[in-house]
């Protein structure tokens, strides 16, 4: 074991199983730690010492950590390094795969913390401060009137309900196009058409325009059009897209730009919110059949009924497929007409985010599916254990590395896998749950420390050997 004595801690440090007892004791290894302040089951005293680990790297994946303690988060929040502060402010979201790539937000910090990184003296950690979705109200109140414009245009652009009365003030407040493209999202209606004046004559005087391609596209899709403003986002062929998603364009431009030669024109069309159906079905849109994009985001949050389901189901329209097999509350009817769907992206969205999902088909994708989302099919409840064996069996080894610590392999598989030619693919392998408990100790005493590494981190690794481990380690 001694030989190997980083690799069997650093695995270790990542292994499911690990009691509160065993991360504190590792907490003081001569490790990489990075990868025990990123655990969702720190115990309070070992994040109390990665608090004060003189390695910035360690503090910061630390400061990401979306539970920690209020007394750590308090000592983060007045650490010497902005960048440390700047992620415990963001809050940002998290990935957790239980068969099913999931977003989840971290829990809220203490107020005391909220209201020390609101007066931080560097603007980048309170805009990453005005980014956090669970900052209260009050504080985010005060942001609206931070001396930085854009912490201010962010404060607002990320409240939800928006503060809509103050919008027209700060898209006064501040001139970057970054920020004014943020404000427009929450507006609550079209934007007025004196306030989109001006700001088409901002852009028109700047002495770099192209930097403002976005906003100008922004306030193409939001401006209470006229008929002047109308006819010179229409004239633009980069604008002809987003004026065609403007609620305000008039029926006769909608109906025109159904039949637009530019598909991205068409596309936008077909997304209109209240669009006509017969309207919508009429128009032909191709889409890229390998792209994530595509969607149509009010369809996200759209409250459908079984029969609205089916009929966003069976469109000619990808994007709306698409967009559907991203909602968790469809009807096994649904589920099962887009699992058959002819597009590879629908079906793929199928196997990410359905919890039913057919076996068969989670199969079928991640057998030629590259993406990251493999390692969710071959962990969701309905992925066949054939079928990770055959990939177990590939001679590619990005196959075998997602299929290896799949539960169902036979105990002759592992053994192949562990004896792999590729490093990763024996780590991988050796963390299986079905590897015998004896065997499981043999492995810790391997020559070869990714074999050591994974076997550290096997979830079913016995406590009593945890703690034999730290006691060699003279933890």
């Amino acid at each position: 074991m001694q030989r190997n004595l980083g690799a069997l801690l650093r695995g270790l440090a990542g292994n499911p199983s690990a009691p509160p007892e065993a991360l504190v004791r590792l907490a003081a290894a001569d490790i990489d730690r990075t990868e025990l302040a990123r655990r969702r089951d720190l115990p309070v005293q070992a994040a109390v010492i990665l608090a004060d680990d003189e390695d910035a790297r360690v503090r910061s994946e630390l400061a990401a950590n979306p539970n920690l303690p209020a007394e750590v988060q308090i000592v983060l929040a007045r650490d010497v390094d902005a960048r440390v502060r700047g992620r415990l402010a963001e809050g940002g979201e998290y990935f957790t795969s239980v068969g099913l790539h999931a977003h989840h937000l971290p829990g809220p910090l203490s107020h005391e913390v909220y209201e020390l990184l609101a007066r931080d003296p560097q603007p980048k950690v309170r805009r990453a401060l005005a980014f956090n979705r669970r900052l209260p109200a009050g504080v985010r109140a005060r942001m609206l009137d931070d001396d930085d414009a854009r912490t201010a245009a962010i404060a607002a652009a990320e409240w939800n309900p928006a503060p809509t009365a103050r919008i027209g003030e700060l898209l006064s407040r501040t001139t970057g196009a970054f920020s004014r493209e943020l404000l427009l999202h929450c507006l609550d209606g079209p934007l007025p058409i004196e306030a989109a004046r001006g700001m088409l004559a901002d852009i028109d005087s700047s002495a770099d325009p192209a930097n403002s391609v976005g906003l100008l596209r922004q306030i193409a899709a939001t401006a209470d059009l006229d008929a002047d403003l109308t006819g010179r986002f229409l004239t633009d062929p980069q604008l002809r897209a987003a004026v065609a998603a403007n609620p305000t364009l008039d029926p006769g431009h909608v109906a025109a730009l159904a039949h637009d030669p530019d598909n991205q024109v068409r596309a936008a069309v077909v997304a209109r919110r209240g669009l006509d159906p017969v309207l919508r079905e009429s128009v032909s849109v191709e889409y890229d059949d390998r792209s994530s994009g595509n969607t149509v985001a009010w369809l996200l949050t759209e409250d459908l009924s079984e029969p609205d389901q089916l009929a966003f189901a069976r469109s000619r329209h990808q994007a709306f497929r698409k967009t559907l097999a991203m909602r968790t509350d469809l009807s096994d009817e649904a589920v099962g007409i887009l699992a058959a769907d002819e597009s590879f992206a629908v079906r793929l969205f199928v196997c990410e985010r359905q919890p039913n999902a057919p076996g068969r088909l989670l199969a079928h994708i991640a057998s030629g599916w590259k993406g990251y989302s493999r390692w969710d099919m071959l962990a969701h409840k309905n992925f066949p254990a054939d079928a990770a064996t055959a990939l177990a069996r590939s001679d590619d080894p990005r196959d075998r590395v997602v299929a290896a610590a799949h539960p169902g392999l036979a105990i002759e598989t592992i053994e192949a896998l562990l004896a792999d030619g590729t490093d990763y693919v024996r780590r991988r392998a050796a963390t299986n749950p079905s590897i015998p408990t004896d065997r499981l100790i043999t492995l810790l005493e391997a020559d070869e420390s990714a074999v050591v590494s994974g076997a550290a981190a096997n979830r079913t690794l016995p406590v009593v050997t945890m703690h034999q481990m730290l006691d060699q380690a003279r933890l």
